[in-house]
């Protein structure tokens, strides 16, 4: 019988991971107003049942 190996990981799991690399602190409140108004617009759209928890 084989012995399964395992492999480590060498990075940080996500489709977005990159190793050393670091958002910029602009960009990064940019994409957060962006999420929040995203939401906000939803709810009011589409009530509650828009956004999923």
């Amino acid at each position: 019988m084989s012995t399964p190996q395992h492999r480590t990981r060498t990075a940080p799991a996500g489709a977005t991971a990159a190793a050393g690399r670091r958002r910029h602190p602009l960009g990064t409140a940019v994409r957060n107003v962006g999420i929040a108004l995203d939401t906000a617009a939803r709810v009011i759209f589409l009530g509650r049942d828009g956004v999923r928890y």
